[in-house]
């Protein structure tokens, strides 16, 4: 599965995917120094997921944010949206 982390045309962190999830995603928990997604369902499922390196604009963005979008595209094309869901964030970082 392809996967990154944008900022959409309403300045809102999208996180894009190119094929469907395993479930109704709930919520996402975003750990930045793995560079990892963790997507959870109602009833604890989860799917983990290796972003791209984040750029620092969306870096900072995504440090400060409580929701993400989660959207499938059509063939790994940001301009062919199949289906969106706005899901609660939670951001991991290390104090440094």
């Amino acid at each position: 599965m392809n996967v990154t982390i944008v900022l959409n045309q309403n300045d809102e962190i999208a996180f894009l995917h190119d094929r469907p999830l395993d479930f109704k995603p709930e919520w996402a928990a975003i750990d930045i120094e793995l560079a990892e997604i963790q997507i959870f369902d109602s009833e604890g499922e989860q799917q983990s997921l290796k972003l791209d390196q984040l750029k620092k604009e969306i870096y900072e963005k995504v440090c400060k944010e409580e929701k993400i979008l989660l959207v499938e595209i059509e063939n790994n094309d940001a301009t062919k949206p199949i289906s969106t869901i706005t899901v609660h964030l939670m951001v991991s970082t290390q104090i440094k």
